[in-house]
């Protein structure tokens, strides 16, 4: 079900961005998506959609006032700099939806419980457990993926638990060592293609973070 007809999504990472472009696919017409930061947070493939949808990115501002009575009516768009609305930047602009994808952080607590080393990592939405290339943890035999490995979006997620799969078939002796790097090495190029573009650059650079300090 449609929340609404006019929606303005309000975050540019990978979560917000493939709803919008559900909500638009879907019949909605999304007024714009509005990022607090300079740059766009998702990822270059969703990211690139979006723009070919002629759906407008406003980096830097953020919402300064939403209008209404018994339910949204309008909504107010100012650029935001230091913590402060910039005056003069306002835009007005007619919704019945705010849409709000911000503030997502690793759900670590399971990996806390079982001794898992973590690390924070900002690119990837804070504390969250270090891992090695096969999604092992500083734990042998626990693995994890998802949004447990650090918040990106639902292909990666996917991915990651095909490679911890085959990382752990492999350790118990389901899979040949030959078997299993071929499986993994095709994930891998997955997840590096996901990754890929001027939008992805800095959660790929976390990711090898992650993987050097978790080996």
């Amino acid at each position: 079900m449609l929340p609404g007809k006019r929606i303005l999504m309000i975050g540019s990472g990978n979560v917000g961005v493939i709803v919008a472009y559900q909500l638009l696919q879907a019949g909605a017409d999304v007024v714009g998506i509005v990022e607090g930061m300079p740059k766009i947070g998702a990822y270059g493939v969703h990211a690139a959609k979006i723009r070919r949808a002629g759906i407008p990115f406003y980096l830097g501002s953020t919402i300064a006032e939403a209008k209404g009575t018994d339910h949204v009516e309008k909504a107010v768009i100012a650029k935001f700099e230091n913590g402060q609305i910039v005056k003069g930047t306002e835009m007005e602009t007619d919704v019945d939806v705010i849409c709000v994808a911000v503030g997502l952080r690793p759900l670590s607590e399971l990996a806390q419980m079982a001794g898992v080393q973590h690390d924070f990592i900002p690119e990837m939405g804070g504390w969250m457990p270090l891992h090695n290339m096969d999604m092992e943890t500083s734990v042998p035999g626990i693995y994890v993926a998802g949004d447990t490995a650090g918040v990106e979006e639902a292909s990666t997620a996917m991915d990651e638990g095909r490679l911890a799969a085959a990382a752990a078939a492999e350790a118990l002796g389901y899979l040949s060592k030959e078997e299993a790097e071929k499986i993994k090495t095709g994930i891998r190029e997955r997840l590096d293609s996901l990754r890929q573009g001027p939008f992805g650059d800095r959660r790929m650079a976390a990711k090898e973070r992650i993987i050097e300090k978790g080996v």
